[in-house]
């Protein structure tokens, strides 16, 4: 028998980053890879048993995690279900928003812009509205873990096993709380129980894109919100796509460089919801009386049988479009040709815009917090922001990548407000906002609204 012993420490300063450990004097919070080590030769259907106990915590502390909330807990299990999960100990507050025969745990922990009870409620129904979408209600036990963040400017969260977690900074709007919430939540679908094979980056465009397209939709069919922010966070995606500086960019290119490259890491969102639009129209052409719905429907149907793939997604397609999708996949998807919306059955307009676009130099911003390589002919110039100026503040609301934003800059020769559109334009697709009678009526009939 080998014993081992080792402690567990967080990164310098007070990060909190839910991918990895978090160690404070009132906080244990870590997914199973942040703590747990496992035998090298272990294969992935292994089941091993394990026994966790908390000791020795203050009578102030509770405990969650994704196997449940008391403080010993012995399991057996595989190591990706002892890894892929959430570990929690500490001054938080628990609440149950499921029922007492099928417990949703909810952790929270420090201060947020909106009420425990909101959140709670937000909470329980989203994962009723997505658990009605799928008919899927086979769930014994859930928990989901919530901590305050240290960056104004980041927010993020990750599923695990029958669980997910989130980090969110103060200052978020509730539309923000609650899409993050719902697409963490819609993963146990998409690319959870819809499981994804080998090649994972290759397929983003659905794991992600379609996960963004439907948490939005069936939080708009659940009225969690409404059709202004639907809207908007549609809009955000169609500029994002295609004033993107990679939107051509073939499906390849993001399985070599998604986790080094920004605009190739965001790429598969914004391409994969665009697509998610252009297939539901192209259903609807065909067949009126269905959507796009009936495909994550079929999908989640043979899913303990197949994983999925882009052969499965095609070959599902087919039975609902008549001539198949295995041209638009090729140029879409494998080659990046741009996704051209015109003709669909949405109140739809071209605008002309320019990309997103500081007008100075980023990295000085960042590392030096100094402006450094204005462009005369930008908006940043044009609102007053000079070579050498010292910054000692800054807002960017919708963060990198947005142009329909304002960006407030305070430095130590004032404070400067500006737009961050490159002055070079071209026309993009936008939904209208203006809708009257009968685009009401296409808009309703085209996302399914009642």
């Amino acid at each position: 028998m080998v014993k081992i012993t080792y402690e567990v420490h967080q990164k310098i300063g007070n990060p909190s980053n839910v991918h990895e450990a978090i160690v404070r004097d009132d906080l244990v919070h870590t997914t199973g890879y942040g703590i747990f080590a496992t035998p090298f030769d272990l294969n992935e259907n292994d089941k091993i048993n394990v026994a966790i106990k908390w000791i020795n915590l203050d009578s102030k502390w509770k405990t969650i995690s994704s196997h449940g909330a008391k403080s010993n807990i012995n399991l057996n299990i595989t190591a990706p279900e002892l890894l892929h999960a959430i570990y929690v100990a500490g001054r938080i507050r628990v609440y149950n928003v499921g029922t007492d025969s099928q417990p949703i745990l909810l952790s929270l922990y420090g201060h947020f812009d909106i009420e425990d009870k909101r959140i709670a409620s937000d909470l329980r129904e989203i994962i009723n509205s997505q658990r009605a979408f799928f008919n899927d209600f086979d769930f014994p036990y859930y928990a989901i873990s919530l901590i305050e963040g240290d960056d104004p400017r980041s927010m993020g969260g990750t599923r695990l096993s029958d669980s997910f977690t989130a980090f969110l900074p103060r200052g978020m709007h509730k539309n923000d709380y609650y899409i993050l919430f719902a697409h963490e939540h819609l993963h146990n679908w998409i690319g959870g129980k819809i499981r994804k094979d080998k090649d994972e980056e290759l397929h983003y465009w659905w794991s992600e894109g379609f996960t963004d397209f439907y948490s939005r939709l069936i939080a708009l069919r659940s009225r969690g919100i409404d059709r202004k922010a639907f809207i908007d966070e549609m809009n955000q995606f169609l500029r994002a796509y295609y004033l993107s500086p990679v939107n051509q960019e073939p499906n390849l290119r993001i399985k070599k460089d998604f986790w080094n490259d920004y605009d190739i890491e965001k790429l598969p969102y914004y391409r994969g919801l665009v697509f998610a639009l252009y297939l539901n129209n192209l259903i609807q052409k065909e067949k009126p009386d269905i959507s796009l719905d009936v495909i994550m429907h079929d999908l989640f149907k043979v899913a303990k049988q197949q994983q999925f793939s882009s052969s499965l997604f095609k070959d599902i397609v087919h039975k609902y479009v008549k001539n198949g999708i295995e041209n638009e996949m090729v140029n879409f998807i494998d080659k990046g040709k741009i996704i051209s919306l015109e003709g669909i059955n949405l109140p739809i307009e071209k605008v002309s815009m320019g990309r997103y676009y500081l007008g100075f130099n980023r990295d000085n911003l960042i590392k030096d917090k100094s402006i450094q390589e204005v462009d005369v002919k930008s908006n940043a110039y044009k609102a007053g922001l000079r070579d050498g100026q010292k910054v000692t503040g800054r807002d960017c609301p919708k963060g990198k990548g947005d142009p329909k934003q304002i960006i407030t800059i305070e430095t130590t020769a004032g404070t400067f407000k500006f737009k961050p559109e490159h002055y070079s334009k071209i026309e993009i697709y936008q939904l209208r906002t203006d809708l009257l009678g009968q685009e009401e009526k296409e808009f309703s009939k085209f996302f399914g609204i009642k």
